[in-house]
């Protein structure tokens, strides 16, 4: 099968290309003989799909994120406890909460027993594990510390994963918030408005103009509904597709970092993902310019991943990796000042961890903020559309009573 694959090089460089071989793996090896540090690894189209539906079949999924962390600190916490890597994957299979999770252990204890490495055999499973992933079980193995890079991935999955839970939560009231909030204006031009329309449109006194706004709005919803339907479907389904191909995708993303709440909690985000990952990166031995373009792959940004490669250039011409950073706005200024003095003194990843913690105890806090303020803005906001409505429909009724008299 043919690869395609990036790699950082011994001298700090991308090096990108194709190779033929049987599997990932061999081509991972062939990579690291060649003192090269892999960063991603594809297949062809064809290859990559038969090798999916080969090894989960046609109606088997993959396990969750939180069960590949929960499985990290459970294996970490065994390792540390003594056991050997083999009985570590024989009991987290046996105990595994899922039959998704226990197929993958036991596809990686299998590998394991087979003579594979832990790297090589997650690296085996396909986009289960992320390139990242793999990369820090490849350091760890060749450093010894299996254990504790483990201990350090798991947490830092349990963070995000605990961040964007809070996020979620936290979002649910002011969705459903505006999904009724939508409903309702809906069945008020839809069922009420069209009752009086009627009764006011052949009552012979002159319907005021804010009836005649709410009438027209009702006559063109009903007209227009079906249309406006499909075309909402059309759209979804179209910035899908573009977002998942990269199709204006920066753009959108800028716009976004413009908006007043969330655009500063996703500049948090960013923040706490470039330290902690970096962070961790460098704890384990990896070289800065190689763990620039590590960071680069998993910052899921375009902006952002801009002035990654930017400080990656920085890095190879001898200068500070810190003035592109600063130059991209998306990062505060105190984290560039706080990792220009931990680059100064040598202890740049002691500062990385403690800006991230920092930025996520500021994170919880903003959404917490962000979207007490914005409830009781949405219930404003409808209560004010709605009592249009009425007024309107109650002013052109009251009119009818005043001819009447």
């Amino acid at each position: 099968m043919l690869y395609r694959y990036s790699a950082v090089s011994r001298g700090g460089t991308i090096v990108t290309g194709e190779m033929e071989a049987m599997s990932r793996a061999v081509v991972l090896d062939d990579l690291h003989k060649m003192g090269h540090l892999p960063v991603e690894i594809t297949e062809s189209t064809r290859a990559q799909s038969a090798a999916v539906n080969a090894a989960s079949g046609p109606f088997k999924r993959n396990p969750s994120a939180r069960q590949i962390t929960l499985f990290t600190r459970e294996l970490s916490m065994l390792l540390k406890a003594g056991l050997a890597l083999d009985q570590s994957l024989g009991f987290l299979e046996k105990d595994a909460r899922s039959k998704r999770l226990s197929r993958i252990i036991g596809d990686v204890g299998g590998h394991v027993g087979s003579g594979k490495s832990l790297h090589e055999a997650l690296e085996l499973q396909g986009p289960i594990f992320p390139p990242l992933f793999v990369s820090m079980v490849r350091v760890a193995e060749a450093s010894g510390s299996l254990d504790t890079v483990l201990s350090r991935i798991a947490e830092t999955r349990e963070k995000t994963q605990k961040l964007q839970s809070k996020a979620v939560s936290e979002m649910v009231y002011p969705c459903i918030l505006i999904i009724m909030a939508i409903a309702a204006v809906v069945v008020m031009l839809t069922v009420v408005v069209p009752r009086f329309k009627d009764m006011v449109m052949h009552a012979g006194t002159e319907v005021p103009e804010q009836a005649r706004l709410v009438i027209g709005a009702s006559d063109w919803l009903l007209a227009n509904g079906q249309m406006i339907g499909i075309g909402l479907a059309a759209l979804v389904t179209f910035l899908g597709i573009a977002w998942k191909r990269g199709v204006g995708r920066e753009r959108i993303e800028d716009l976004v970092l413009r908006l007043p709440l969330i655009g500063n909690m996703i500049r948090l985000n960013l923040t706490i993902r470039l330290c902690r990952t970096l962070g961790m990166l460098l704890e384990n031995g990896v070289e800065l310019p190689a763990a620039m373009k590590l960071v680069r792959d998993v910052i899921g940004n375009r902006r952002a991943a801009t002035a990654l490669d930017r400080a990656y250039d920085a890095l190879r011409k001898g200068k500070s990796f810190l003035e592109p950073l600063q130059q991209s706005q998306l990062f505060p200024g105190v984290v560039i000042n706080m990792l220009r003095v931990g680059e100064e003194t040598g202890s740049l990843t002691t500062s990385l961890f403690h800006m991230a913690d920092m930025f996520e105890e500021k994170l919880e806090t903003s959404v917490q903020r962000s979207f007490a303020i914005l409830e009781p803005v949405i219930i404003l906001l409808v209560s004010v559309f709605i009592a249009g409505i009425i007024i309107a429909i109650l002013g052109a009724v009251i009119s009818m009573n005043d001819l009447a008299v």
